[in-house]
């Protein structure tokens, strides 16, 4: 995909989005509940994202990074 086609893109499914919440207007209800859900999850990745080198670090690192097992218990 040529990085033309990206604002296109981008603006084509704001519309998109928008077009769906016009219809589903009667349904306010699930629609505001929907878009709170998304908003969270969007959140939520935003701060994974921006989470210090060392979270990621230790997120990813396995049990023998952080304790040192006795060969001599086996």
């Amino acid at each position: 995909m040529s990085f033309v086609l990206v604002p296109v893109a981008e603006a084509a499914l704001f519309t998109l989005g928008c077009l769906i919440i016009h219809t589903l207007r009667r349904h306010a209800d699930v629609v505001t509940a929907t878009l709170a859900c998304l908003a969270t999850l969007l959140l939520l990745m935003i701060g994974i994202a921006c989470a210090p080198e060392t979270f990621a670090k230790y997120q990813a690192a396995s049990v023998t990074d952080f304790a040192r097992l006795d060969p001599a218990i086996y």
